[in-house]
């Protein structure tokens, strides 16, 4: 398959970010928004998690998607990606992770990286809206893509009863390996690190306003890097006793990879302005595993055209046909 090729004025890297998660006009008005169907899934853990279906007569398969952080089901490249996959006749069941998509309400807890075992059982809920008994596909995106990853790990090393059902591929576009190591390559960006912060800052608002007696978050805005606000949400609001005791929970090592047996592709660029593209040759070669490393695409971008074609939809498709 040729490699990926964007037009000029669109080869940079941030400009690659940026327009992955714009949201244009457009990305508000397509018809399946209205159609959406919202689900409730309650996970073993008591977790409440918001999902939006997209169901299709005689679907090809299931499309599963994971947004990344601060991002929602109502991100661009979730979007677009749907309305995608909706026209090539899959269904799609967007999930949106805690604390995302205007879902604080759902729980009193804190959404933090390490959550696997409440997004894998929200994954497998969703998997078994399948009556028909349709191939699953699994996409990611940057933390959601992490996640993808960690889910494809447990799926291949759960016993039957737990496994996912039908999982056929898993898609992982622009995931952090080494989620340290991102953040503080996300703090070297000014851009990057001031949305991010603002996003978090906005998200430990609207906590604090739902449960003050579970939280109070004075002098936010004096922290100026994710890696510092990091720190005092995770010593302060987690069980974890430091920071790389927190991020060593979806740090993947080699070892981890090895131990996928589910097919799985992972996308990502050398330009990217958060992820070290240096993580992805600590990549062990194993016959479910399919890395491409591209020179272009910056963050989840990927994007071949002015209409914001994802090149990632042509990797796909050719693994879900």
């Amino acid at each position: 398959m040729p490699s990926f090729k964007p037009i000029p004025i669109l080869s940079g890297g941030f400009a690659q970010s940026i327009l992955a998660s714009w949201k244009s006009k457009k990305d508000k008005q397509y018809p399946f928004l209205k159609e959406s169907k919202w689900h409730l899934l309650k996970t073993a853990q008591g977790v409440s998690l918001l999902a939006s279906l997209n169901l299709l007569e005689k679907p090809k398969g299931i499309l599963i998607l994971l947004h990344g952080w601060e991002g929602s089901i109502e991100s661009s490249y979730i979007v677009r990606t749907t309305g995608h996959f909706l026209a090539r006749h899959f269904s799609v069941y967007r999930l949106n992770l805690r604390d995302h998509g205007g879902t604080h309400h759902l729980n009193e807890g804190i959404f933090n990286g390490s959550l696997l075992e409440e997004t894998y059982d929200a994954v497998l809920g969703l998997s078994k809206l399948n009556p028909h008994k349709l191939p699953i596909y699994l996409a990611g995106f940057s933390l959601g893509a992490n996640f993808v990853l960690r889910i494809a790990h447990k799926h291949s090393t759960a016993k039957k009863s737990e496994k996912i059902p039908n999982l056929k591929h898993c898609f992982a576009i622009s995931p952090p390996i080494d989620p340290l190591a991102a953040t503080l390559k996300m703090d070297d960006q000014p851009i990057l690190r001031d949305y991010f912060l603002k996003a978090w800052v906005k998200s430990l608002r609207t906590k604090q306003k739902l449960f003050p007696h579970l939280y109070q978050f004075p002098n936010l805005t004096k922290f100026k890097t994710v890696i510092d606000l990091t720190e005092k949400m995770i010593l302060e609001y987690s069980e974890y006793k430091s920071v790389q005791e927190y991020f060593n929970t979806y740090t993947l090592n080699p070892e981890f990879f090895k131990k996928i047996k589910t097919p799985v592709t992972i996308l990502t660029s050398e330009d990217d302005p958060v992820i070290p593209v240096s993580d992805f040759y600590t990549i062990p070669k194993q016959p479910y595993l399919e890395v491409i490393i591209e020179s272009k695409g910056g963050h989840c971008g990927f994007i071949e055209d002015r209409d914001r074609t994802s090149y990632y939809w042509r990797l796909m498709s050719m693994k879900m046909n």
